[in-house]
């Protein structure tokens, strides 16, 4: 059929070939030789376009739909994603939230213990004090009362010393009324008052 068509194309070309030598030069564009090839240049579009379709087409179409597919797949494995990653996020903050207020809360309570051990370390502190002042105060009234014991052992000491230095020596009447008129006198000008 091919074959008879470019036999009359080929017929009708040189048919049109002395009309061609004397019209325009370009067969083409020639009325008689113009039917033809459009018809045969439809038929070959119509071919083509079929063959298009029945061998190129499906492979790509399927390429596409393959494609269009995984994109999907990937949107929506994606989008799952999105809501786990959300999901977990919001737990990691409510846990984080959860551990910033107890560690609020342990701050708050050691705070707390440590006001109280601090107060109850100044009252033992101020016990302990009191203890040792009212011990050194006892310490200090033992020392006072030995200090006076013995200056009053030393006082009756010296003047059992004094007593029998004078009676020892031998004394007049004379010096012995001198010598009360000068104690009585040393006792008038002290003004110590006599028991």
């Amino acid at each position: 059929m091919i074959a008879d068509a470019f036999a009359a194309t080929g017929e009708h070309a040189a048919a049109a070939g002395g009309h061609a030598a004397a019209g325009s030069g370009m067969p083409q564009f020639e009325p008689s030789v113009f039917q033809h090839e459009i018809f045969w240049s439809i038929a070959s579009f119509i071919i083509l376009l079929y063959l298009l379709r029945k061998y190129v087409l499906p492979p790509i179409e399927k390429v596409l739909d393959a494609r269009n597919e995984k994109i999907r797949s990937d949107l929506g494995a994606a989008e799952t994603s999105r809501r786990e990653a959300e999901k977990i996020s919001a737990e990691i903050q409510k846990q984080l939230n959860s551990a910033r207020r107890q560690a609020e809360q342990t701050i708050e309570e050691a705070r707390l213990e440590a006001a109280k051990y601090r107060e109850l370390a100044r009252e033992s502190l101020s016990q302990e004090l009191a203890k040792k002042k009212t011990l050194a105060l006892a310490e200090i009234d033992t020392a006072k009362a030995s200090a006076i014991a013995e200056l009053h052992h030393a006082a009756v000491d010296i003047a059992m010393l004094a007593t029998e230095k004078l009676i020892a020596k031998n004394m007049t009447k004379t010096e012995t009324n001198k010598m009360v008129q000068e104690a009585i006198t040393a006792i008038q000008e002290s003004k110590i008052p006599i028991h």
